[in-house]
């Protein structure tokens, strides 16, 4: 009887053993935080950079950590992002950890190719340890050069890079976009906007505006810039906000939009004749006047908001002849607004919507926008600097 019980108390140590023989020590893992990938000289290849986490240069509650860098830059190049770590195995000693990945960065290159940012990304979308809030970027230029800025007020590029993307106050870009964003619409084949940022200095990141990804060809087809970047702002996102100038009276002023809210309906069914209307309500505070105007009158404060309209109408409607003419792209989210909201129309027109006819190209598109100045600011009006001056 002892014997079977020294027997069984074996099997059962044996069992708690084994679950754990593929373990991997901290000290034996690469902590990936950030992640560029780029096209490699050889055209069947990708060059990817990892920005690996140096744990002994970071802070700690016992001090301020070390002098060195926070972070090592390691580059490699493979047919496919499995080829690439492997590589980087064999120059780390260490086996990469991706459960710490902030960003991933992608070349215009790569998203402008046909198909190459989806099958990219598709790793990212499958491997069960990846974290769906994971960024998603463009680079202008070559993205592994975005690693390599040192930023004044963080030790590692790839936080710096992260806080900028979560950033709202911006309306030249658009709210961040994560991996967990983008599956259903990959899967869907469904078009969708991405931020876009270039290396701007040796310190600094900065906006260049906003990518057009066609879900139908699986690539990148235009980008949106200025005015045409803020007007799809506008008209896409609720929780991100920014400034416009407008022009009173031939005086220049600035106007911060606090909150915008936006409805699409649906005004003609016809799919040889589609006719949408988009409503817009913005509220918003004056920012910075150039003039004397006393925007504490009744009068004065309808022209700034008719001014404020005007611009909105304005830079909307650059945006939408930009994405119809040009770039035949929906980005709009007319189309997922017909799948939700009227199925039977969407059936009709799904197979020409933005392609073969190109039913969205052929839309109408009207705005009606409804704009208020809540508040002009702590004074009534300010000289006119143009007086002040000799």
């Amino acid at each position: 009887m002892k014997c079977l019980k020294k027997v069984f108390f074996m099997v059962i140590l044996l069992l708690l053993l084994t679950g754990c023989w593929d373990k991997v020590e901290l000290e034996d893992r690469a902590f990936v935080y950030g992640i560029a990938i780029d096209t490699a000289e050889k055209q069947s290849e990708i060059k990817l950079t990892s920005q690996l986490i140096v744990p002994s240069q970071l802070s700690t509650l016992g001090g301020g950590g070390g002098s060195g860098p926070a972070f090592r830059n390691l580059s490699v190049t493979g047919e496919t992002i499995i080829d690439t770590n492997r590589e980087m195995i064999k120059q780390t000693s260490r086996v990469p950890d991706p459960t710490h990945i902030k960003v991933i960065l992608f070349s215009e290159d790569i998203v402008k190719q046909p198909t190459l940012f989806k099958e990219y990304i598709d790793l990212f979308l499958r491997e069960k340890d990846m974290r769906r809030g994971i960024l998603i970027a463009v680079a202008s230029g070559e993205a592994g050069e975005l690693l390599s800025v040192e930023p004044q007020h963080e030790k590692i590029p790839t936080q710096y890079i992260g806080r900028l993307l979560e950033t709202k106050g911006n309306l030249e870009t658009i709210e961040s976009i994560r991996v967990g964003d983008i599956q259903e619409k990959l899967l869907e084949r469904e078009s969708f906007p991405l931020p876009v940022i270039e290396k701007l200095d040796s310190k600094s990141v900065n906006y260049v505006g906003i990518a057009i990804y066609n879900g139908k060809k699986d690539q990148m087809v235009g980008l949106l810039k200025g005015d045409e970047a803020k007007g799809l702002s506008v008209l896409i996102e609720e929780k991100n906000t920014g400034t416009l100038n407008i022009n009173v009276e031939g005086k220049s002023s600035t106007v911060e939009l606090l909150k915008i809210n936006h409805k699409i309906t649906l005004v003609n069914n016809n799919p040889n004749n589609f006719e949408f209307k988009i409503s817009l309500k913005i509220i918003g505070t004056i920012a910075e006047q150039f003039g004397n105007q006393d925007v504490m009158n009744a009068e004065v404060h309808d022209k700034f908001q008719l001014g404020l309209e005007q611009k909105i109408h304005e830079i909307t409607t650059k945006a939408v002849e930009k994405l119809q003419k040009d770039y035949k792209t929906d980005v709009l989210e007319l189309g997922p607004y017909l799948h939700h909201y009227h199925p039977k129309v969407w059936e009709q027109t799904k197979d020409n919507w933005e392609f073969g006819e190109n039913n969205f190209s052929k839309s109408k598109i009207n705005f009606d926008i409804h704009v208020m100045i809540e508040r002009p600011g702590t004074i009534n009006k300010t000289s006119d600097r143009n007086e002040n001056r000799q």
